[in-house]
């Protein structure tokens, strides 16, 4: 029988709604920090982004009726028409295509300099840029004479019959291919299909590896944001929507211009809020979109006030973003069975995605207070009824989750997410209605653990100076530890989010964490101070 697996959950520092996920981003080698790039304004982005668009589907279409009349100059017998067709061919490529392709290729720079995408810093950008500036080089030095000489000798044709010469086949066997590459540079540029170049890579670690903006005024960080630590990226909020009632939803573009870290299904980011709060947010959206993050967040007034503060942030506003990391990630598996509830749906939109894009087979359960509260359920139900199940229990009342498990194909990967009741029903649940299961869970705060033992005092020794630190009962190693290291790296503090993880040199951890799964709580390589404490008496970290 299988056992429940419980896969690195995470927290939104103790507040229910807010969420989650984590896995520390690889560290590049130092670099200098980078000189801060163009960038457009968002309404000059806004701008340069629709004559873009404009003059692509122009320049497309004109293609189109270039390679038309390129066909029909080297089909047709009648030189009346051959000559119309190559003149047309000369008026359009001298005047509107030159045009076109001009405003398309200056506007495709100046988004590729002037935004995060960064012209030389990911393949699909690149490719697509080389593409389209080789064909505005084709036009201008090979298709621009030729079809003047085609519509010349068009022209000169004898006894009233037209036979295409060299020009003309040269031209219908040349100019729609190009059609055909413009087509193809079109489909680059929606699915954007490859990732950073090698210099796209460099830069992403300098900025890394820099040291963020210092608070201040009009940093947006706020007199209480704290310690500014490497890897801290400045974003902005570029957007503000409403997907559901109670939930905001944020777009964040680095200040910097640079594009955003790569991450997966799952992850999720520390936001530093202006007060100096520090909250996990689920990331979703597209992972292989460079440009921004986004999050939606659940108000909680009960809560610790960082849902709060999010919902009181405006487009314009500053925040500091840590990460992305991710304890949440999406298996292999041969199926998926999510269960959202509430907020918790955020991590499932990409993994749906991802499951999609893989051709696995997925249903999705969720479950909230009414249809109004619950975000992204027009998006979801575009999926169809036979694989989104919508349960508002103001409407229909609870789902029932045994008979859900229990028709799980063997092997499935159960996802589930969202307040803590939904998802100690979904783990009680596991061993009887659905063995043939494996079990993940992200939380929103920290579950009672029954089986942690008593608080007793205890010795943390630091490999690398032999300093030892005395924990007492009522205190947790992570408080104990920062009289000797301050600026000790930790953001939940409550078990869930593992950015406080200490590598363990000797003894024996007592792992009370929510970022280990069962069958890893045997480990003895690493502990997680906020709440894990020691065996035996002492253990020994490299701090």
């Amino acid at each position: 029988m299988a056992t429940p697996t419980r896969h690195r959950p995470s927290s939104s520092v103790g507040e229910p709604e807010e969420a989650f996920g984590k896995e520390e981003p690889p560290s590049g080698p130092p670099a200098a920090a980078a000189r801060k790039p163009f960038r457009l304004s968002t309404r000059g982005r806004k701008l340069t982004l629709a004559l873009h668009i404009l003059s692509s589907v122009g320049w497309l279409g004109l293609s189109l009726s270039m390679a038309t009349l390129a066909l029909i100059g080297y089909l047709t017998s009648d030189p009346g028409v051959a000559e119309g067709a190559y003149y047309a061919m000369y008026i359009f490529d001298e005047s509107t295509v030159s045009l076109v392709s001009l405003v398309c290729g200056v506007t495709g720079v100046l988004l590729g300099c002037g935004t995060p995408w960064g012209l030389m810093r990911h393949w699909w950008l690149l490719v697509k840029w080389v593409l389209s500036l080789g064909i505005a080089a084709f036009a201008w030095v090979y298709t621009h004479p030729l079809v003047l000489t085609a519509a010349e000798k068009a022209a000169a044709a004898e006894n009233g019959v037209y036979r295409p010469g060299p020009e003309g086949t040269l031209l219908a066997w040349t100019v729609p291919p190009v059609f055909g590459v413009l087509v193809f540079v079109g489909v680059i540029s929606v699915y954007k299909p490859w990732g950073r170049t090698r210099r796209g890579r460099r830069y992403a670690q300098s900025l890394a590896a820099a040291p963020a903006p210092s608070s201040g005024p009009g940093s947006g960080s706020g007199p209480g944001a704290g310690p500014v630590r490497a890897g801290d990226v400045q974003v902005t909020v570029e957007a503000v929507d409403r997907p559901a009632e109670g939930v905001v939803g944020l777009r964040l573009v680095p200040v910097s211009g640079a594009a955003t870290e790569p991450w997966r299904p799952g992850a999720h980011i520390d936001l530093v809020l202006p007060s100096g709060k520090v909250r996990q947010y689920s990331l979703h959206g597209d992972p292989a979109d460079g440009s921004a993050y986004h999050v939606a967040v659940l108000q909680d007034p009960q809560g610790r006030g960082g849902s709060v503060e999010v919902h009181g942030l405006s487009v314009g506003d500053r925040v500091t973003v840590r990460g992305p990391r991710n304890h949440f990630p999406l298996a292999g598996a041969p199926a998926f069975l999510f269960v959202a509830g509430g907020i918790g749906i955020v991590p499932f939109l990409p993994m749906i995605e991802e499951a999609r894009r893989r051709g696995t087979p997925w249903r999705l359960l969720y479950v909230g207070r009414s249809r109004a509260s619950m975000a992204f359920l027009p998006r979801l139900e575009r999926y169809g009824a036979e694989r989104v199940f919508v349960y508002p229990r103001d409407v229909t009342g609870r789902p029932d989750l045994a008979a859900y498990l229990s028709a799980a194909p063997a092997g499935t990967a159960v996802y589930c997410c969202g307040p803590d009741g939904l998802m100690r029903a979904v783990e009680e649940l596991m061993d009887t209605a659905c063995p043939q299961g494996v079990l993940h869970l992200e939380r929103f705060a920290a579950a009672a653990d029954a089986a942690a033992g008593e608080n007793l005092p205890f010795e943390v020794e630091l490999g690398s100076t032999g300093a030892v630190v005395g924990v007492r009962a009522d205190q947790s190693a992570l408080d104990a530890l920062r009289q000797q290291a301050p600026a000790l790296t930790a953001s939940c503090e409550d078990g869930l989010c593992g950015s406080c993880e200490l590598r363990v040199l000797r003894g024996t951890p007592d792992h009370r964490d929510h970022v280990l799964s069962p069958a890893e709580r045997g480990r003895t390589d690493v502990m997680y101070p906020c709440v894990s404490r020691a065996r035996g008496g002492r253990i020994v970290v490299d701090l």
